[in-house]
């Protein structure tokens, strides 16, 4: 049964909050499913971070996991990161007033003809487990944004440092006798974010590096507003197609050629034409590089050069190791600010581990960035591959690998016909 202090609003921003269309995320809403199942019948809880970077879906994703849990008689609630260390937060958040205050014991100031006046010092930690235990359904609380927990938990704060610590720990290992399940979402950070409060290790599956979407939940989802929200006359196959090309499976930019997609549909009367699709594909475009100089924002174009210099040679989605990325920002930074601006990288999304490697996550933005500010490296390029987008170049470059892995392996007749082959080729076509 639901009862939320602090419902999931309906946001103003087309792009941001839950999904209206949502799709895909099988495997992870399973395992999830099978978490709150476990909990469940064990009386028990524990943690389940999603963390992607900006415009993944990790808030849509949110969402949807919510509504799994109240359909499952689950108690959703969103809670704010001052919940996780501020009584009276989570109190107000959680309708928890009538819980009995912890106290350390008491003591007595003052004296005199007016009398002594007694305190009591608050044992936060200890009112906090006591207002998580209460309550007979099972509890899920949502946190958004949770990379801030990192930066809003103050460690010079001993009190409060000690309250996150202890409230996430008794939540993660299940020890508040009552199925409780924190869910996160956040930057590529959050993981880290928590590992400084002592939480490192999830469950199987209770650990989501959100990428993009798959192809059939990409057309899954563009055909429902296209033919829900745009009314669209006739089979919407083309658009979808033309669409597709370009958003590469990030929810973001499948908004980005959303939004245009109505209001052309508006215009021509709910008909799909040929002219109306190219005016959706090119502000599609335009909302694409705002997103990206959005992530961009903050970042000289210096910066931005020597970001993009370290996957200019890579295909698109290409990772690279952090030995490298640091060995070429130091060279021109020096370690101090190349390790400040890696950071600010990595924090705001440009940058994001996997597998113990670095890649930009959303593959066109690695192209936009590379062929805005690589202007260096075009200048050694060789000539066949001079102004070609990132795109074009990553395709170039591993036709010929391939090819040159074929040529190796063939007879000195099959050779001659490779090769043949090779020099007709036209990477710019």
């Amino acid at each position: 049964m639901r009862i939320s202090r602090r419902p999931s609003p309906v946001t103003a921003a087309f792009d941001r909050g839950p999904a209206k269309y949502f799709h895909g995320r099988k495997q992870i809403l399973h395992d999830f499913n099978e978490l709150i199942e476990r909990a469940t019948q064990a009386k028990s809880g524990t943690t389940f971070l999603i963390q992607g970077a900006p415009g993944a879906g990790k808030s849509a994703l949110l969402a949807e996991c919510g509504k799994l849990a109240e359909r499952r008689k689950w108690k959703v609630v969103d809670i704010p990161v001052r919940a996780i260390w501020s009584v009276d937060e989570l109190r107000r958040t959680l309708g928890r007033g009538n819980i009995p205050v912890a106290t350390r014991g008491s003591g007595q100031v003052g004296g005199g003809p007016i009398g002594k006046l007694e305190i009591t010092v608050e044992l936060a930690s200890e009112t906090m487990l006591k207002i998580l235990q209460s309550g007979k359904d099972p509890l899920l609380l949502k946190l958004d944004e949770a990379q801030r927990i990192g930066t809003t938990v103050s460690r010079t704060n001993v009190d409060q440092f000690a309250t996150a610590t202890d409230v996430l720990y008794a939540i993660h290992n299940g020890e508040l006798n009552r199925p409780v399940i924190l869910i996160t979402a956040g930057l590529g950070t959050t993981s880290d974010a928590f590992g400084a409060l002592g939480i490192s290790r999830f469950a199987t599956g209770a650990f989501v590096e959100l990428g993009a979407l798959d192809k059939e939940a990409e057309r899954a989802i563009l055909y429902d507003w296209l033919t829900k929200d745009g009314d669209a006359k006739g089979n919407p196959t083309a658009w979808i197609d033309a669409i597709a090309q370009e958003t590469h499976g990030w929810p973001q930019h499948i908004l980005s050629y959303v939004k245009p997609s109505l209001e052309q549909l508006r215009a021509d009367r709910r008909v799909m034409t040929a002219e109306g699709l190219n005016n959706v594909l090119k502000a599609g475009r335009a909302g694409r590089t705002a997103y990206y100089k959005q992530r961009a924002r903050g970042f000289p174009e210096e910066e931005r050069q020597s970001l993009a210099r370290l996957f200019s040679d890579l295909p698109i989605g290409e990772s690279v190791q952090l030995s490298t990325i640091m060995s070429s920002l130091t060279q021109n930074y020096g370690q101090k600010k190349a390790e400040a601006l890696f950071r600010r990288a990595v924090e705001k999304g440009i940058i994001d581990e996997r597998d113990g490697r670095y890649v930009i996550p959303v593959p066109s933005m690695q192209d936009w960035l590379v062929s805005n500010y690589d202007h260096i490296q075009e200048k050694e390029l060789p000539s066949r591959l001079i102004g070609l987008s990132q795109e074009q170049r990553s395709t170039a470059l591993a036709t010929e690998k391939n090819l040159n892995q074929e040529i190796e392996a063939q007879s000195p007749g099959q050779l001659r016909d490779v090769e043949e082959r090779n020099s007709g080729m036209d990477f710019g076509s």
